[in-house]
């Protein structure tokens, strides 16, 4: 099992490189104009291992691209995730977050603070798609909800202070128990 805790980009500068090739050949192949602002959504998509929501991208392309609209943004991701080129990626919280990383992967979602991380799970890496009457399943979206490290090391801390307050609390209102 691996897990991408956000530390490092998922790919290295040499593999986004190859990715946004790869991207525009796609596109090109599909009979898709690839623009400066679709290149530069899916770029920062690619560099990003946080699955960042359409706002964060724009905050983070408005920096090199001024010009750029925030509705140019929104658009681009809809088109991109209609094209099945990138994927939108369910959290505890209604925002859309989006990931470029196409490779077989599950996610693990705080359901705290929202964290969201890839997780490589070789054994769900590519299950069987079921079959229902009057239903065609598209995709199987794998999450695993609980606490992430710093979320459950905080819960552990309270409840350790909370035990620490009661036990004062107790030994001053009751000096022999």
């Amino acid at each position: 099992m691996t897990i991408n805790r956000k530390k490092e980009p998922i790919y290295s500068k040499a593999e986004i490189d190859r990715r946004c090739v790869a991207f525009e050949d796609t596109c090109r192949s599909r009979g898709v104009r690839v623009t400066p602002q679709r290149l530069a959504v899916y770029r920062a998509l690619a560099e990003d291992p946080g699955h960042p929501t359409a706002e964060a991208l724009y905050a983070r392309l408005r920096e090199r691209m001024p010009a750029l609209s925030q509705a140019t943004v929104y658009r681009t991701l809809e088109f991109l995730e209609s094209e099945n080129l990138i994927r939108r990626v369910s959290a505890t919280e209604a925002i859309g977050r989006f990931d470029a990383n196409l490779e077989p992967h599950q996610h693990l979602v705080c359901r705290v603070c929202g964290d969201l991380s890839d997780v490589s799970l070789p054994e769900l890496a590519r299950p069987a798609l079921p079959v229902i009457s009057g239903f065609t399943v598209e995709e199987l979206d794998i999450r695993l909800v609980g606490r992430c490290r710093n979320c459950s090391r905080s819960k552990s801390l309270k409840r350790a202070r909370s035990a620490g307050r009661r036990t004062k609390t107790k030994s001053i209102i009751n000096p022999k128990s």
